[in-house]
């Protein structure tokens, strides 16, 4: 069983989904079956787990796939929880990371949609916001529908933090980070860039396609996408200065 060669370790409601059927497609690539494993953040992971037993876990999702190809896993919390950074440093140190990330106000806003949806929700959305920090505070465990999954709508928005943290254990030529837009408006040079990242030819590019499409009403909400907005405004800023120092320089509208 071979260590994996790269992740998508977020965002959630990003379009790490339809990134993930488009790399699949690639003769040179192998992404893992069932899309999120969510091994590092499972409620039983240790720190203790070998790289091989890590791997002993993964077999299952790999299964009949060459070796001679590269493999990789795409799981959204891995970006947010900042103590997996270090665990993927230990798994592997020349892991290299992709990260797509959207406009945290709409992110922020389709997950509250999904869980609502999910029935992991109740509150409305206002409420849901400003109960998070008391929510996440109560309780910080790792189980499944547990806050930090669930109700993190804010926080996990605050993509200077985890960026930051993930610099701190992985180079800069090893994280490569993109805005899900590009994967509609720019699909082909896009997917080439993140192939370009993984050292794989960009053959045989699959043709842009809807994979999933979050299903609420991007004209409800005004006043808490305009709360939303001024709060993300200090953090957007961190971010853009550090995208500007790993040598990307985002156009996106969000970040300006």
């Amino acid at each position: 069983m071979k260590t994996l060669d790269f992740m998508i370790v977020g965002v959630q409601k990003g379009g790490t989904t339809a990134l993930s059927f488009f790399l699949d497609q690639h003769p040179q690539l192998a992404m893992a079956s069932g899309k999120e494993v969510h091994l590092f953040d499972a409620p039983d992971y240790s720190s203790q787990w070998s790289c091989e037993q890590i791997n002993q876990r993964y077999a299952s999702h790999f299964d009949n796939v060459s070796t001679d190809v590269l493999w990789g896993e795409a799981t959204p919390i891995y970006c947010y929880w900042p103590e997996i950074a270090a665990e993927l440093q230990r798994y592997n140190p020349a892991l290299k990371l992709i990260i797509i990330l959207r406009d945290p106000v709409e992110r922020a806003i389709s997950q509250y949609a999904m869980e609502k949806s999910r029935g992991d929700e109740t509150l409305p959305l206002w409420l849901a916001l400003l109960l998070e920090p008391y929510r996440l505070w109560r309780d910080p465990s790792r189980k499944q529908g547990g806050a930090r999954r669930c109700h993190s709508y804010v926080s996990r928005g605050n993509y200077s933090q985890q960026l930051n943290n993930l610099c701190h254990y992985f180079s800069s030529d090893q994280i490569l980070v993109i805005e899900n837009n590009e994967l509609n408006s720019r699909h082909k040079e896009t997917l080439e860039k993140v192939e370009r990242f993984l050292g794989v030819s960009a053959e045989q590019l699959p043709e842009t396609a809807n994979i999933f499409s979050g299903n609420y009403d991007r004209n409800h909400y005004r006043i808490v996408r305009w709360l939303l907005k001024c709060y993300y405004r200090f953090s957007n800023r961190q971010l853009k200065k550090q995208l500007l120092k790993m040598g990307c320089n985002p156009d996106w509208k969000w970040l300006s």
